[in-house]
């Protein structure tokens, strides 16, 4: 008679199993990793992103293509340049930055405007809007905040630039020339 071979052939299903659930662990671990990856490059996109729409912006107030809505503060969204999710607000001098909810649907920018100028009235009695161009220093301090929608919770959302620029680029070369006669026509 012939005897049977003892040696075993092939795997059993709990050697089976134990692979499985170890190269599934591995591939989670590397779909984690890739994933953690792709939000990261998204992020540091958009933070690339604001910060050449910013600096465009400060270009654009160096030209002088804001003089005429300057002195009551600017925002808005960057949709003219195809983003429509990146938004910007300019604070000159020593005003502040209003908070805004970057998930919101719009901003308005002129109900802001309206509001800072409110919170400078009630703040300080002595505030007169005309002395705002009775500035005799040469540079103006601009800050341009770009806000946008993040990936990420725990990323931030938002980048600041901040620029000395020549106070007539800011305003106008005659602003105050304009102002003075503005002023002397009202008399």
């Amino acid at each position: 008679m012939r005897q049977l071979a003892s040696t075993r052939s092939g795997l059993t299903l709990a050697e089976v199993a134990v692979t499985i659930a170890i190269v599934s662990i591995a591939i989670m671990g590397c779909l984690q990793g890739l994933e953690r990856t792709v939000l990261t490059a998204a992020h540091t996109r958009n933070t690339r992103l604001a910060r050449e729409l910013g600096l465009l912006t400060l270009g654009q107030i160096e030209a002088g293509l804001f003089w005429d809505e300057i002195d009551t503060g600017l925002g808005g969204s960057y949709s003219d340049e195809g983003y429509p999710s990146f938004f910007y607000e300019i604070a000159l001098g020593d005003d502040t930055f209003v908070e805004v909810d970057p998930n919101a649907e719009n901003f308005d920018s002129w109900a802001y405007r309206e509001e800072v100028r409110q919170r400078r009235l009630e703040q300080d009695d002595d505030y007169n809007e005309d002395d705002e161009f009775q500035n005799d220093e040469p540079y103006e301090q601009v800050r341009v905040k770009v806000t946008f929608g993040g990936v990420q919770v725990d990323q931030p959302r938002e980048l600041l630039l901040e620029k000395w620029i020549r106070w007539d680029q800011v305003y106008g070369p005659n602003a105050e020339e304009a102002r003075e006669r503005s002023d002397a026509d009202d008399v």
